[in-house]
């Protein structure tokens, strides 16, 4: 292991948040900004549904489990829509990719589905190429509700599988078994004509080589054409945390146990043609998740629903409730670090793009991109910089590095 400290991409942000602090300003100064124009015309909506009808036991994610028939909030999503959708800067955006997330966002009933995708099309002007994506769980997608998405321009699902492993599906608290879920994606890829893109979690308690082994598989055998792969974070609050509390789970997080699955998943996926995406997510060429591109070059991105977060031009947004919004200005050098993090992201990064966001704080970041060519974990060649297998491991602590350099070398 190597002498840096392993950070999430959560870590990343929460480094850029506490170094560079927050500049809260009020609804009229956002709103001033919705009355003018947008400097570039594509961006993105974020729609959160706060909801599931059964919660896995390792979220302790902006979200509820499900009590009354969402018809309230199906009025509320419809309203924001059309709120949104009169301003003048967002009139004159084109939406190229379109993200419902939560919770569950196929938890609605077919007629609200309907009327939600419909005041959508409706209110904003949606290109024809539009990446459009709904995350879900298999027992929310029914044959109906697909039917009603796709015809609306949905034409990217993701589904929230964590592991093919029936013991693992039980620690994780998910529904339907292996055999099941495989059927089940099979169906989907002869009725669905978009992408199906897969999340998977691994290092869950007691995870042996061969169940990660058969994730790999699996999702390969399946042909899903993305799949995003994350380290199991056991977080306050959710269950799998208060389990361990009581000593009904026993769980002991080892990095170097981490590092040795992450990387046999990665072979296993590699080896069968897909290729790095970004750090956690591989792709098999078809997918190119427009929407976490426009989220990483901090792109505007308009937030819809409860636990929604976005941006426009500088300024952020995040609704943490339907009558309280935060919004937070950007300065120049705070907008460069968050850029310069979100190109870090992925496996080839120009040399040049990197000089133009750290600005004076360059030759110090290439000498700490020199520091981790030295120990493998990236390569410098014809001026791209390219993270190595190990690199990709480490690539979120070597990112947290050089922005804290360039924070520290700008104040």
């Amino acid at each position: 292991m190597f002498n840096i400290r392993y950070k999430s991409h959560h870590d990343v942000k929460n480094i850029i948040e506490k170094m560079m602090g927050r500049k809260i300003v009020t609804p009229f100064t956002f709103n001033k900004v919705l009355k003018g124009n947008p400097e570039v015309e594509e961006g993105g909506i974020y729609v959160h549904t706060p909801y599931c009808d059964k919660i896995c036991s390792f979220c302790n994610m902006n979200r509820k489990q499900v009590d009354n028939d969402l018809n309230d909030y199906t009025d509320y999503l419809c309203k924001e829509f059309k709120k949104y959708g009169e301003k003048n800067y967002i009139r004159n955006k084109k939406i190229t990719a379109i993200f419902f997330g939560g919770g569950t966002p196929t938890i609605y009933k077919p007629f609200q589905l309907d009327r939600i995708l419909s005041t959508l099309r409706e209110n904003f002007n949606i290109s024809k190429d539009c990446e459009f994506t709904f995350e879900t769980t298999l027992h929310n997608l029914t044959w109906e509700k697909l039917e009603i998405m796709e015809r609306y321009g949905v034409n990217r699902i993701s589904i929230g599988i964590q592991t093919f492993s029936d013991r693992g599906r039980k620690i994780l608290n998910r529904t339907y078994n292996q055999e099941y879920i495989v059927e089940k994606i099979k169906e989907i890829r002869k009725k669905f004509k978009g992408l199906i893109c897969i999340d998977i979690i691994y290092n869950y308690p007691d995870q042996t080589d061969e169940e990660i082994t058969n994730d790999a598989k699996i999702a390969c055998s399946l042909g899903v054409d993305s799949i995003s792969f994350y380290s199991l974070m056991i977080q306050d609050g959710s269950q799998i945390s208060k389990d361990r509390a009581e000593n009904k789970v026993i769980f002991k997080y080892n990095l170097a146990r981490d590092k040795e699955l992450h990387d046999k998943f990665l072979d296993r996926t590699l080896k069968n043609g897909y290729s790095i995406l970004e750090h956690t997510k591989i792709t098999n060429g078809k997918d190119q998740y427009r929407y976490i591109r426009n989220v990483n070059s901090f792109s505007d991105l308009i937030p819809i629903g409860v636990g929604a977060g976005g941006r426009v031009g500088d300024y952020e947004l995040f609704h943490l409730n339907k009558l309280i919004t935060f919004y937070a200005f950007d300065n120049d050098i705070k907008m460069r670090v968050k850029k310069l993090s979100g190109i870090l992201q992925y496996k080839k990064v120009e040399i040049e793009k990197i000089k133009e966001l750290s600005g004076k704080s360059y030759e110090k970041i290439y000498s700490l991109l020199e520091n981790y060519q030295e120990k493998g974990l990236i390569e410098i060649k014809n001026n791209i910089m390219e993270y190595t297998i190990d690199g990709v491991f480490w690539g979120n602590s070597i990112t947290a590095s050089i922005v804290e350099e360039m924070i520290k070398d700008n104040k």
